[in-house]
């Protein structure tokens, strides 16, 4: 079995080899051909995995994604390697399909794509139109197209919903709009999604994944649906079972009077501010603070 994997150091992927009796072969992107490996590995950190798929998408292999520590994007960590060298043996995997975007312009995204002006806080005028089809005229400080894999990301901080990864759809999520109505909107997949008539006091960008950035050039961009991933799984988890750990690990890090409004809002449904403080005691400052906390974005996972 030969592994050619890409890495910023080419020592530890041959001791990794050496270690796990399996031919491993560090390379990185320039001239690099896919013929005779069985899989094409992505070893570092999560900004590391993501640069190197932007160029493996399209790949017709399967791509291992080793990382230090847990990750969404991980196949396994680092100090798992000698077991997912069985799994890959043994054939106890499985093939996740991950969707991209691009805007065709050279951009490939596996989480999202943003257009927003450089400037933060500051507004921009847009028109969606998706399949041709009028949506909105809007001004926001941007717009995120995201993938399901990209839903856990940005989108969510900015007041998204969690797409199931085996959905075949992409998310559009305004970031503050000035209109209430403006609300998330999740499209098939192979939707045409067009933001055109852009307008901002500052230079407009499409960012992909927070890595790549370009100047607009124009008031229009256009974006689609780009080449697929074939990602290595080991572990039988379902989509939903990775979307609980993501939730409760943010969790665990909240302080205790957050994790009551949690759990009170769980049992509840939806409350006013004055409800929450009715049912847990919890001071007005206190809570302001929490809801502003989570209102800012810091549930950002990545």
């Amino acid at each position: 079995m030969k592994i050619a994997i890409f890495t910023k150091d080419g020592a530890l992927p041959r001791e990794l080899g050496r270690f796990s009796g399996v031919d491993v072969y560090p390379i990185t992107a320039n001239g690099f051909t896919a013929s005779g490996y069985d899989f094409i590995g992505v070893l570092g950190t999560d900004r590391f995995i993501l640069s190197a798929l932007h160029k493996l998408a399209g790949l017709d292999k399967p791509i291992v994604t080793i990382g230090y520590g847990a990750g969404y994007l991980n196949t396994v960590d680092v100090a798992s390697f000698s077991e997912l060298i069985t799994g890959l043996r043994r054939g106890n995997y499985m093939l996740e399909s991950i969707p991209t975007l691009t805007t065709g312009q050279g951009f490939i995204a596996v989480n999202d794509i943003v257009i927003a002006p450089v400037r933060s806080a500051t507004l921009m005028e847009y028109t969606l139109m998706i399949n041709n089809e009028f949506v909105w005229r809007d001004s926001a400080d941007g717009l995120i197209i995201a993938t399901p894999m990209g839903s856990t990301a940005y989108a969510l901080s900015a007041g998204g919903v969690l797409v199931y990864a085996g959905l075949r759809a992409f998310e559009v999520v305004p970031i503050n709009s000035t209109n209430i109505a403006r609300v998330p909107l999740v499209v098939p997949d192979e939707s045409r999604i067009v933001i055109n008539d852009l307008l901002s006091r500052s230079r407009i960008e499409i960012i992909a994944d927070g890595l790549v950035r370009r100047g607009v050039g124009s008031s229009k961009v256009t974006v689609v649906k780009g080449p697929d991933i074939k990602l290595v799984r080991l572990s039988l988890a379902t989509a939903l079972d990775r979307y609980r750990r993501i939730i409760e690990s943010l969790v665990s890090d909240l302080p205790p009077s957050a994790k009551l409004i949690l759990k009170v809002l769980e049992y509840e449904g939806p409350l006013t501010p004055k409800e929450i403080i009715e049912k847990t005691l919890i001071p007005q400052g206190q809570l302001g603070h929490h809801l502003g906390y989570w209102l800012r974005g810091v549930w950002l996972i990545g």
